[in-house]
């Protein structure tokens, strides 16, 4: 017998969905999808190298972008890594420079200009060797810094035919780095793939949200089924702008709404093939930088992490 708690769940996700359907936005635009005009691929030695390189290589054929390689592994050791797989790329390595890691992959990303960054996460470090629970300090640091999107490797899959078959956008509260996400998204997946953008209801936030007005005003109700409803109007427009960019650009779109750790995930993490993961990250917020974070480590396929930061950053230098 299902408990009526767990009813109500469903009942509210349901209607909240509905109201997709229903509402009344106004015209909306397609989303618009961005695709990368030069990748920096960072390296480590480690087993996630041959699927980062695949990657890269897929996204130059796909999309005609540049390619540039660094090899930023500490200490005095071997240090011929770029310019190999560069050459085998036909594209060009990064200068060699010193510091911790991810200083040496935040002076790349400068002085390469590139508007998208590919590392394996952990960084320096097998997958298998560390387990998937481990993120890394470098990894960590490019997140908090990079002024570009990060697209981190996980487990070193074999790339075999379209990339990204299933993308998947993985959204809490109000995020002003969502809309970024989707474009992202949308210009990475592959034709006549499945793009899903999920909604996903923090049940802890519920919890504070309700204990927090229970003691300012016992008479208000604040209910699963209301969050539900705000977290779903806050992302109608974008939900609208997905439908008709899966329309225009050949791919198909579902929505799903999710209470935190009600649900399995839209594609299991043994999957043969690899999901790209969509997160949205607003660094001024520290609930979201921990989101992202657990994401990454509970997560055997590739995650592309967007900052809001990074494009308005750029916007006002462009003005001013």
């Amino acid at each position: 017998m299902v408990e009526p708690t767990r009813r109500n769940l469903d009942r509210a996700i349901e209607e909240s969905i509905d109201l997709f359907s229903r509402a009344k936005v106004g015209t909306v635009a397609a989303v618009d999808p961005r695709r990368p005009e030069t990748v920096l691929l960072a390296l480590d030695g480690s087993s996630q190298d041959p699927f980062s390189i695949a990657v890269a290589r897929h996204f130059h054929e796909c999309f005609g972008c540049e390619v540039a390689v660094v090899d930023a592994r500490e200490g005095d050791g071997p240090n011929d890594l770029a310019a190999r797989v560069a050459q085998s790329l036909g594209r060009r390595a990064e200068p060699k420079t010193s510091g911790d890691s991810y200083e040496q992959i935040l002076a790349a990303v400068e002085h390469s200009k590139c508007d998208l960054l590919i590392a394996p996460c952990p960084y320096g470090r097998d997958l298998e060797a560390v387990g998937p629970d481990s993120t890394g300090t470098v990894i960590d640091v490019l997140l908090a810094r990079s002024p570009v999107p990060v697209l981190v490797v996980r487990k070193p899959y074999e790339l075999q035919g379209n990339l990204f078959r299933q993308v998947v956008i993985i959204l809490t509260v109000e995020n002003e780095a969502a809309s970024d996400a989707a474009a992202w998204a949308a210009g990475l997946i592959a034709p006549r793939a499945v793009l899903h953008l999920v909604l996903v209801l923090d049940r802890e936030m519920y919890e504070n949200i309700h204990a927090l007005m229970q003691s300012i005003a016992p008479e208000m109700d604040v209910s699963i089924d209301s969050l539900s409803h705000a977290l779903a109007r806050n992302y109608m427009r974008l939900h609208r702008g997905l439908q008709k960019a899966a329309a225009e650009g050949g791919f198909e779109y579902k929505l799903n709404m999710q209470v935190e750790g009600e649900a399995g995930p839209i594609v299991a993490e043994d999957a043969p093939h690899p999901t790209l993961r969509v997160l949205a990250l607003e660094r001024s917020d520290h609930a979201t930088q921990g989101s992202v974070q657990t994401r990454i480590r509970q997560s055997l396929h590739p995650v592309l992490v967007v900052c809001r930061q990074q494009f308005g950053e750029s916007t006002q230098s462009e003005g001013t």
